[in-house]
């Protein structure tokens, strides 16, 4: 396997990863606050479109000839870095 394929591995792993936390962040919507419903459910809006910014960077990564694919590495690691923050940034603000 080469280093390419083994990123893209790495990166649909933290992708599952990330998908499964949203979707634990969303079965835990019914536990919010009423006042704060609506801002959780925009942030976890948000939170759905960078996860399909991740997903459309890894098709990126896939597709990517070897001479645009450090370049579609450095934009994905920004995104995924993107993601990740905001993720945290997500479960740091509701935590109980």
């Amino acid at each position: 396997m080469s280093t390419k394929d083994d990123y893209i591995a790495k990166m649909k792993s933290q992708l599952d990863s990330w998908s499964a936390e949203i979707d634990a962040l969303e079965a835990k919507a019914n536990d919010v606050r009423e006042d704060a419903k609506v801002k959780y459910a925009e942030q976890l809006a948000a939170l759905r479109v960078k996860r399909e910014e991740g997903e459309q960077k890894l098709v990126e990564m896939r597709e990517a000839g070897e001479s645009a694919w450090e370049q579609v590495k450095a934009e994905s690691e920004k995104a995924w870095a993107a993601f990740k923050d905001s993720v945290q940034a997500f479960q740091s603000h509701y935590k109980a």
